[in-house]
């Protein structure tokens, strides 16, 4: 289950990750394990640029998301150099929604064309969700999976004293992106605020929300994401919307993990993410349809006791997705490792065709 469940030797590595995206994805996907693989002993450099003196001096060479006519060329001088050359991708950028802002960046560049060279090229690409493998398996037969993890650092450890607001806080966090996914919850946002004058609904990272105009419908401006859990903790009762579509079946799990790791009990759209994370009616609950939504978040509201026990079985799934935890995937991954047991369950192992 963890990095320390099997024996294993791991010898110091250089590694080097070319980060492309700036943003959540870059954090969870690079920053995170390469604080930790510091952690471990490993010595870690980021960049945003690919820079070939770097390569010599590395025995591993991370590309996330990789993009840009350079990274080709220095993928391929790094393979023939005989450096572990890893790219790692965490969303199916061939299906995104032309209602996403970032449709246009993908689909209308050769931004994807650049991208499947280098999936060609690399000899590893490390995927964050099982759906990903057929997807990136017919470019690279090397695909493995390592799922979304939180740092330990910036959630806190101790829940103990945590105090429900008043008025009871029931909310959503997400970015500009995900306007088609909150437009699940019209109707039903409005419903709660009129049926539970002790209730207001949060929403975090985006003003334009679908939802009509209430004294209880409060807006929390973004923070950045070391400061993200500080967000959550105004939330007594989370909901997690996603669109069934090609794009969002390949997203991970990590909405969820970061309500629960907050003790959070929430709502999430029955959809590919969430079927296999959350344990419906045990450490949260899954939503078909409005009628779904409502149901389950009337349920929460009226049920303390019931928000307390669901938050808490949450928090110790969350727990067990913690970077530190899981690092061997990492080091299993990039060769650094001598263990031949997985540390995850069974689809975090590596997947080959």
């Amino acid at each position: 289950m963890t990095s320390g469940s099997t024996s294993q030797t791991t010898r110091p590595a250089r590694i080097l990750f070319v980060v492309e995206d700036g943003w959540a994805c870059a954090w969870y996907r690079c920053h995170t394990p390469g604080l930790e693989l510091m952690r471990r002993g490993h010595e870690v450099v980021m960049v945003e640029q690919p820079n070939p003196e770097l390569f010599d001096a590395c025995d591993v060479v991370v590309f996330q998301r990789p993009s840009r006519r350079p990274a080709v060329e220095a993928l391929r001088r790094a393979r023939v150099a005989g450096k572990m050359t890893v790219v790692d991708l965490d969303d199916d950028l061939w299906s995104i929604h032309p209602s996403n802002p970032a449709h246009r960046l993908w689909a209308e560049t050769d931004r994807l064309r650049i991208l499947e060279e280098c999936i060609r090229t690399a000899e590893l690409v490390t995927v964050s969700t099982p759906p990903l493998v057929p997807l990136i398996s017919p470019m690279n037969r090397n695909v493995t999976i390592i799922q979304n993890m939180l740092p330990p650092g910036n959630w806190p450890m101790d829940l103990a004293g945590r105090r429900e607001h008043e008025p009871l806080a029931v909310g959503w966090a997400g970015s500009g992106s995900h306007a088609q996914d909150l437009s699940i919850l019209t109707g039903t946002v409005e419903t709660i605020l009129g049926a539970y004058p002790g209730i207001e609904v949060a929403t975090a990272g985006m003003n334009d929300v679908p939802f009509r105009p209430h004294e209880r419908l409060r807006s929390i401006q973004p923070v950045g994401l070391e400061q993200y859990a500080s967000t959550l903790k105004q939330f007594d009762i989370g909901m997690i919307p996603l669109v069934d579509g090609r794009f969002n079946r390949c997203k991970s799990d990590l909405k969820f993990l970061e309500y629960a790791m907050m003790g959070i009990p929430s709502v999430a759209s029955k959809v590919e993410p969430y079927e296999h994370s959350v344990e419906h009616g045990i450490n949260g609950f899954l939503a078909r349809n409005p009628k779904d939504w409502l149901k389950y978040l009337r349920r929460l509201i009226e049920d303390h006791e019931l928000r307390s026990e669901m938050g808490r079985q949450a928090r110790l799934f969350a727990q067990a997705r913690t970077v530190d935890r899981n690092i061997g995937l990492w080091e299993r991954a990039y060769g650094l490792s001598s263990s031949a047991s997985p540390a995850g369950p069974p689809d975090q192992a590596r997947q080959s065709n």
